[in-house]
């Protein structure tokens, strides 16, 4: 197909059943961009010489250099197919973990899948994610089983070891989309079982008779799963350009053999065998051993065209072949040094693999009119909220989806996925957005005016100027883009930060986020080579924020400019060189990256050794009991430090947006303020309550759920603050699920937020190295204060400015400076308004900040009075080798603190996978030396797993005489936690406990001595 012109792109994108949006998903280096290439090289825009080597939608230098996608690109080409013209959006996605937030933002813009599979390492970590990523947002994958090539070069199998190979990948395929669909199941069945339940209680009947089955009897499953008779599986080698679906040797051999194509489709892959005598297709070719029906007329003659075009290099045999095909190979490709040009000239006419992936696009893809309803539901459904429970007009909608009305009154919707910065074009570009079902003509004149907007919270109106078609590495305007499209969008970059909805309906509500399956862990601090350029540093930063999905900006307490990302690669190769040299061309110093710590106190059954000298005013007894009184002596605070169970950490961390909806609405109701609540948001409450129940069991955790005080740090923390306060009865944090219930009112004591405000920056920045706390349970048991008269007259203005907190909606480490200006400011504010009213204000200033304060301290040596560990974040690592280099993965493993969890031989090939957890402190320059060491035979992939306590104790100090002989005076060189500490805090600017000098000796002057 010769190239395709702008304006027959543009006539295509008004036929809308005609469309189809697509990415290709994969494991990295699976073979995505050589694909992409092949289907470019079918439009024309490059040569099919380069398909492969190229690299086309690898627009950017560094992905280039290292030979790996790093961000989503999108292109337009045309295919036609059946007498029809078709337009297909592709989206290049990338395969490296680090970048699985790219994968997220093209997954969302697309109806369909292309799910790309090494046919020697089969399904790989990435793969099952890609998959889940594709189910989640309900779009239809296809699969590519890729790199056959390399089972008849590389591993040298035979045709009939080959098709047992494939198969089990097939199996393995399937067996992830079975999981996924099978949990869906249970989880439906386990919903209906719950209302099945409630609606018995309610009833009052007692008998019930169970239904043990599950539900998944009932449920058509046959759609999910890739089988090459259904036409959704191709076999290809993309870097050799050639692919075939068994459709095109089914309707091949149906005129050579007089057998029906439909016949030859049901039996071309499976346990068939041609019976030569009866001429007669029979089953079980395996028992019987015969030669199945898929090796005997598909893969024996690929096999036959590798051996002599590439190992025997037979001219005549090639030929034959090439006569026999009715193909036109040129001389030059004849004559050709490497084999491989040949073969490619050869089988990219014969089997190309454009026609074979694009067909089965066109068949067996939806278009974006045929986008089912579930999934619109899902889309405009957030949070926890039903569609049932949308507004009307906002229902509405709906039909407006699943039309994909093109005219002129239907409602406008673009979903923002991404943004990204392009060099030519003035200004920010936005893309790529995507109108699934909408139109999107004339958009500019339509968004309305800021006089009709609704007062909305985060919704704001703005004008579109600029249209794009978006073509690789290039950008072409467009006056118009009719619904069904993917498009990019210039001039939003004031409106927006990293995605949004675009409609011309107040009614449309934001789209639910995307599922981002990486977790930003890895920080790093950057500053400018030139102080003076700081400002173009802060502008770079605001629109590096804008331009990653997965990436965060920071500005710590410090000053200082701080970058988390999802992984090395992710900081070294997207960050700091788009940064530097694409962005703002701005020369930038990053600092040693930054090692995430949590503290807790560990659960070890031993007395604490006295190791600190406790000042004046804190009495510390042998239970662990901390006493606290304030400067001025008007109050006394004792509180003990507990570890939580691990179960509950974990509760904790999981439910981080249910305790942020039980803080606001404690907050509302501090103001006689009402907060309405999903019954579905106060049903997840309520499961979590007894969650909480059941996981705190024993005599010291009698009734603690009932008396949490708060949760932290940040409101929402894994962190607990009790009540054991004798007598004192303070409003519950369960008050959203009693507000329906009649009980007492309960009285808040005076200052009763100072001891929350004080927990709240305890748990921040815990005593060891700054850093938050986790698994803490702070139990308040005494609580004494002696009020003046004056004192007494403060306690209004002190409780009204401590009500003035930080955002509880805040999730990022800025908050910290949110937090530290909100304390400064209430106390600013408090003891202006004591003076102004003339009370009298003591020389240790207003008692609500003394109140913090010592509670803030009791917190600290609380926790100081029990024996203390770290944890570390911990990746989850995979790395594939051969034999010869396993002993040299496991001594890089082993010095870097790596733990091996499994180890096992991939079936049919000589790779090993080996599996191991890895510090995030420890990974920085770990794939690097990997490789090194290897000789690039080992590459590792690094995902965030869990946190995990360090058990080092990092305070322990030899006593004994073996100790010392052991580990030496310093004991150093063996702690690993105390190493962790002392680098955080020696980055923070906090006393280290070091010896600068060692063994030093008097300078003499050799002189005098004559």
């Amino acid at each position: 197909m010769g190239h395709t012109s702008l304006e027959k792109i543009i006539a295509l994108q008004k036929k809308t059943p005609h469309i189809r949006n697509l990415c290709i998903l994969a494991h990295v280096d699976h073979g995505k961009t050589t694909l992409a290439d092949c289907l470019v090289a079918s439009n024309g825009i490059i040569s099919s010489r380069l398909a492969g080597k190229l690299r086309y939608l690898d627009s950017r230098e560094d992905e280039q250099i290292r030979g790996i996608t790093m961000k989503s690109s999108a292109i337009s080409l045309h295919y036609t197919t059946g007498g029809n013209n078709y337009l297909i959006n592709l989206i290049d996605s990338p395969g490296h973990v680090d970048f699985s937030s790219e994968v997220s933002t093209a997954v969302r813009l697309c109806d369909g899948a292309i799910v790309v599979v090494d046919a020697v390492e089969g399904v790989c970590p990435q793969t099952q994610v890609v998959l889940r990523q594709a189910w989640l947002e309900n779009i239809r994958p296809v699969l590519v089983i890729n790199k056959i090539d390399r089972l008849i070069v590389e591993l040298k199998l035979t045709s009939q070891e080959a098709f047992t190979h494939l198969q089990k990948i097939l199996e393995q395929v399937n067996a992830v989309t079975g999981s996924l669909f099978t949990s869906k199941v249970l989880e439906e069945r386990a919903e209906k079982d719950a209302e099945a339940q409630s609606s018995c209680t309610e009833n009052g009947s007692g008998d019930q008779v169970y239904d043990w089955s599950a539900g998944l009897e009932e449920t058509d499953d046959s759609d999910l799963y890739f089988s090459p008779d259904r036409g959704n599986v191709v076999f290809a080698s993309a870097i050799d350009g050639w692919g075939f679906r068994i459709h095109q040797f089914a309707e091949m051999y149906s005129q050579k053999m007089g057998i029906r194509s439909s016949v030859l489709l049901k039996t071309l892959w499976g346990d068939f065998y041609l019976n030569a005598k009866a001429q007669k297709i029979m089953k079980g070719a395996q028992s019987k051993g015969k030669k199945p029906l898929f090796v005997q007329l598909v893969l024996d003659n690929i096999w036959s065209m590798y051996d002599a075009v590439v190992t025997r290099r037979d001219k005549e045999k090639v030929e034959k072949m090439v006569t026999s095909l009715g193909l036109k190979v040129m001389s030059r490709d004849l004559r050709h040094s490497d084999p491989k040009v040949l073969l490619s000239a050869i089988c990219s006419q014969w089997l190309p693999v454009s026609q074979a992936v694009l067909s089965m696009v066109c068949e067996k893809l939806p278009c974006p009119a045929e986008i089912s309803a579930e999934r619109v539901e899902k889309l405009m459904s957030v949070g926890a909220r039903r569609f049932d429970s949308l507004p009307e007009k906002t229902q509405e909608l709906k039909k407006a989806f699943l039309d994909c009305s093109a005219d002129d009154t239907a409602p406008v919707i673009v979903f923002v996925s991404k943004m990204f910065a392009v060099d030519s074009k003035p200004g920010t570009i936005l893309g790529p957005l995507f109108s699934p079902f909408d139109l999107t003509h004339a958009l500019s004149c339509r968004v309305g005016s800021p006089d009709v907007l609704p007062s909305i919270p985060h919704m704001a109106c703005c004008t579109v100027d600029r249209l794009y078609l978006l073509m690789g590495r290039e950008l072409e305007d467009l006056d118009e883009v009719p619904s069904g499209n993917v498009l990019g969008i210039g001039g939003m970059e004031e409106f927006i930060l990293k995605s949004a909805t675009i409609s011309t309906s107040p009614s449309c509500p934001p789209f639910t986020p995307l599922n981002f399956e990486a977790t930003p862990i890895v920080r790093v601090a950057v500053e400018p080579k030139h102080p003076s350029e700081m400002p173009k540093l802060v502008r770079g930063m605001r629109l590096l924020n804008q331009a990653d999905p997965c990436a965060e900006v920071l500005i710590q307490e410090t000053g200082e400019h701080v970058l988390v990302t999802a992984g090395e690669v992710h900081l070294q190769r997207t960050m700091l060189i788009s940064f530097s040299s694409r962005i703002w061309h701005l020369p930038t110093l990053p600092k040693a990256p930054k090692i995430c710590l949590f503290q807790k106190v560990a659960v070890i059954h031993q007395v604490k050794e006295e190791q600190t000298k406790y000042p004046e005013g804190v009495q510390v007894d042998s239970t662990g009991l901390v006493t606290l009184t304030t400067p001025n002596k008007m109050a006394t605070v004792g509180v003990r430090a507990i570890p939580l169970p691990e179960e509950v950490t974990r509760l904790l961390e999981d439910n981080v947006e249910l305790i942020r909806t039980m803080e606001q609405f404690s907050l509302f109701a501090w103001e006689d303020k009402t907060l309405d609540i999903n019954q579905k948001i106060l049903e997840n409450i309520q499961e979590f309550k007894v969650k909480l129940e059941s996981n705190l069991q024993g005599r010291k955790w009698r009734g603690a759920v009932e008396r949490i005080w708060a949760f932290g740090p940040r409101r929402c923390g894994p962190n607990i603050l009790l009540n054991s306060v004798e007598g004192y009865r303070r409003p519950s944090v369960w008050q959203c699920l009693e507000r329906e219930k009649e009980t007492e009112k309960a009285e808040i004591r005076d200052f009763d937020n100072s001891i929350a405000s004080g927990f709240q920056l305890a748990t921040l920045s815990g005593p060891m190295c700054e850093e938050p706390l986790m698994g803490v349970c702070f139990s308040v048991e005494t609580w004494d204060m002696k009020l003046s008269a004056p004192l007494a007259q403060q306690d209004s203005i002190d409780e009204d400015s401590q009500t003035a907190e930080p955002n509880i909606d805040n999730q990022n480490e800025s908050s910290d400076t949110h937090e530290t200006n909100a304390s400064s400011a209430s106390s600013n504010r408090s003891r202006s308004g004591a003076e102004a009213t003339g009370s009298s204000v003591d020389c240790y200033g207003p008692f609500s900040g003394q109140l913090i304060a010592a509670m803030k301290e009791a917190c600290r040596y609380a926790f100081q009075a029990k024996p203390q560990r770290l944890m570390a974040a911990m990746y989850t690592c995979e790395i594939m080798a051969t034999a010869e280099v396993l002993g040299r993965v496991y001594a890089v493993l082993s010095k870097r603190e790596g733990r091996v969890l499994q180890e096992e031989m991939k079936e049919g090939t000589d790779m090993f996978i080996i599996k191991a957890v890895l510090p995030v402190a420890e990974s920085f320059g770990f794939a690097d030396e990997i490789r090194k060491r290897t000789s690039g035979l080992a590459s590792p992939q690094l995902v965030f797993s869990h946190w995990e306590v360090i058990s080092s104790d990092p305070f322990w100090v030899p006593t004994t005489e073996e100790e010392y002989l052991h580990f030496g005076e310093k004991a150093d060189s063996s702690n690993q936690a105390l190493k962790y500490m002392n680098a955080v805090r020696r980055r923070k600017g906090l006393y280290v406990e070091e010896k600068i000098v060692e063994h030093a000796e008097k300078q003499r002057t050799l002189s005098k001595n004559k």
